[in-house]
């Protein structure tokens, strides 16, 4: 389904809401606990993103969180990750100073017989619901996180058509269902003035293909704001249910919303 649109943002769930409902279920650790060190393998970098300069690596636990950390895509980094607490790493891919959607890997669903965290697709999607939880101190967001990054990809085309926080509540008061990841109908585009190929921030969206005038029609899901990125040039489009659209394009070293 298209139709046409126009710009309204949803505002973001507020993060004390979510731990004043799910405290009743959720332990969360006063002290930090001990950690240990668990390797992170960093996934080569998808075709639809072979212009980034690399991964940004960042991780979320009960009221801790790492300071960002580059690292170059094969390569293995060690996490100092709280033993018996869940956490969330999230790497994303550099483009200037901009960063796609996360890859990422939840803690320790994750972790893989040889001992290896290998962020995914998915897994980032996962990832993503599960950080506002760990940033707000507990640790544990109460929710099978591998299911949920099964589902996601499975019964999307694209999960990040689904914006993660707006599912916080829903986990949060134990009444998350399968069914709340259905996709949304869609808002078609037309944007002018692109200079070349631009990639998608997700790792599932499509590139958009101007032709030789600069046009080029882009889909994005109602309720959303997404991005695409290359040659330098950043595209922001935000589409919402009430038939508005805006989109703004900001060139090399620009600081784009």
């Amino acid at each position: 389904m298209v139709v046409s649109a126009n710009p309204s943002r949803i505002p973001l769930l507020t993060v004390q809401l979510a731990v004043l409902i799910f405290n009743c279920f959720c332990s969360c650790s006063l002290t930090l606990p001990q950690n240990m060190n668990i390797p992170v393998l960093l996934p080569i970098l998808p075709p639809c993103w072979a212009d980034a300069e690399g991964w940004e690596l960042r991780w979320f636990a009960a009221g801790v969180s790492s300071i960002p950390i580059h690292a170059a895509p094969g390569t293995t980094v060690s996490l100092p990750l709280p033993r018996g607490e869940e956490a969330a790493i999230m790497c994303c891919a550099v483009f200037g100073n901009k960063r796609s959607l996360p890859y990422g890997a939840p803690w320790p669903q994750w972790l893989s017989d040889d001992g290896l965290l290998r962020p995914d697709a998915a897994g980032g999607f996962a990832a993503s619901l599960a950080a506002p939880f760990y940033r707000a101190g507990c640790s544990c967001c109460g929710i099978d996180l591998r299911r949920l990054a099964l589902e996601a990809k499975t019964r999307l085309e694209d999960p990040w058509d689904v914006d993660p926080s707006m599912l916080t509540n829903i986990v949060a008061e134990g009444r998350f269902r399968v069914d709340y990841l259905v996709s949304t109908p869609v808002v078609k585009v037309t944007v002018t003035g692109l200079p070349c190929a631009l990639a998608s921030d997700s790792p599932w969206g499509s590139a958009i293909e101007p032709d030789s005038t600069g046009i080029a029609d882009v889909c994005i899901a109602q309720d959303r704001v997404r991005r695409w990125f290359g040659g330098g040039y950043t595209l922001v489009l935000e589409a919402s249910s009430s038939c508005a659209c805006s989109w703004t394009l900001a060139g090399p070293g620009a600081t784009s919303p």
